[in-house]
């Protein structure tokens, strides 16, 4: 996908028990696994610190799966611990996007507050679903890029800015540099018409 801004469409799904109650994490976990297809990268936001998902076990069973991640510092991870989990489908962005193509999709989750399935999908075609309560409208999105520094051990894999990045990469402290792919998603504001970033979605992988 080149720089410039593409016109794009912006739907968010709750994501609801049959009982129409949010989910736990586990139930999270398991319609995640179902409709990505199990290619899953992310990030799980715990009390013990922010840790990169590289998808799902693939020991677990699919009624009831678990998260592969990245160690960070020898801690141990425990999904108990996790109050906020974004994971999302790997897309590779063609550099021009046809009209309904799907540009990301995202699965997030709250403790306590739900859950919600994100897709962005190129043009603003009018048989898409206009703004409503399951649709966060039609707009543009700029596509991005995230350093990130990962130390040589591949104990860690963080976002970091450019200047430490670089910074690092100068000191010679064992680090290498790739980049994490989102896509933010534009919108002009109803009052007064100024365009605003509403959302940001990932789009890329961990290396």
């Amino acid at each position: 996908m080149t720089d410039k801004i593409q016109k794009a469409m912006l739907t968010h799904s709750p994501i609801l028990l049959d009982s129409g109650n949010p989910p736990c994490l586990d139930d999270f976990l398991a319609y995640a696994r179902t409709h990505s297809g199990e290619d899953v990268q992310g990030l799980a936001f715990a009390t013990s610190g922010t840790w990169p998902v590289l998808g799902f076990d693939k020991c677990s069973p699919a009624e009831t799966p678990k998260l592969s991640v990245t160690p960070i510092d020898g801690r141990h991870f425990e999904p108990m611990k996790v109050y906020e989990l974004r994971l999302w489908i790997p897309v590779t962005l063609p550099d021009e996007p046809a009209e309904g193509d799907v540009l990301a999709r995202e699965y997030r989750w709250v403790n306590g507050v739900g859950a919600v399935e994100l897709g962005v999908s190129a043009g603003t075609d009018s048989s898409q679903p206009s703004r409503n309560e399951d649709s966060g409208g039609r707009g543009w999105v700029h596509a991005v890029q995230y350093l990130q520094r990962i130390p040589s051990s591949r104990s860690t894999a963080k976002h970091v800015p450019a200047s430490l990045d670089k910074k690092s990469d100068q000191s010679g402290g064992g680090t290498t540099t790739s980049h994490m792919t989102a896509l933010e998603f534009i919108q002009a504001e109803d009052k007064y018409g100024n365009t605003v970033v509403v959302d940001q979605l990932f789009t890329g992988k961990w290396n």
